[in-house]
């Protein structure tokens, strides 16, 4: 499993959508811009990688956008279970 900056998993197995996730966090966290098309491309590379949509919506609520945010919410559909 892969994993953030920290060390920590995360629920995606694509390389490209962590290392986007992970551009992104580091964005967010320092305010730096870009986040919010970092976050995006870790979407476009794992489409069900939660924490990406998670931490864009926080992003998006942090900057007053919660009708963009109740947008993506509509539109994440949860992968099917692995068993």
């Amino acid at each position: 499993m892969l994993a953030d900056r920290f060390g920590l998993s995360l629920s995606t197995s694509s390389a490209a959508a962590r290392d986007a996730y992970v551009d992104a966090s580091e964005r967010a966290l320092t305010f730096y811009p870009g986040a919010l098309p970092a976050y995006d491309s870790a979407i476009a590379a794992a489409p069900g990688f939660a924490l990406a949509h998670a931490s864009k919506a926080q992003v998006l609520m942090r900057e007053g956008n919660v009708a963009r945010k109740g947008r993506l919410r509509e539109g994440f559909r949860m992968p099917a279970r692995r068993e």
